[in-house]
């Protein structure tokens, strides 16, 4: 069977951005004065931006509305997008470069 195209994740596939999304959500606790470290950040592992969130806003003093929260999750996701952009080709996962190659030939 011929592969004609290939469709990969970024996050996690190719390269690794689990500190891109660590750095954005620091960025998005500072600004809002919430405590956030690297111990919490790993409550946020392997789930959605929302539910990411609500974690995040546990450590809060204030409630925030639905409004509210849709705007700050997509303001840690440009955050992110802002910090992915500057992943360089010496980030590639190991191996991956070959896997590349290999799928190209």
């Amino acid at each position: 069977m011929k592969l004609e195209a290939l469709i990969f994740d970024l996050d996690g596939v190719l390269t690794d951005t689990a500190e891109c999304h660590y750095l954005a959500w620091q960025r998005l606790a500072d600004e809002l004065s919430i405590p956030f470290d690297r111990e919490r950040n790993q409550l946020l592992r392997g789930i959605g931006r929302l539910e990411s969130l609500e974690i995040i806003l546990e450590k809060s003093e204030r409630a925030f509305t639905s409004s509210e929260k849709s705007e700050l999750a997509a303001r840690k996701n440009d955050y992110y997008k802002s910090l992915i952009l500057e992943i360089t080709p010496q980030e590639i996962l190991p191996g991956m470069r070959d896997l590349l190659g290999q799928l190209r030939g």
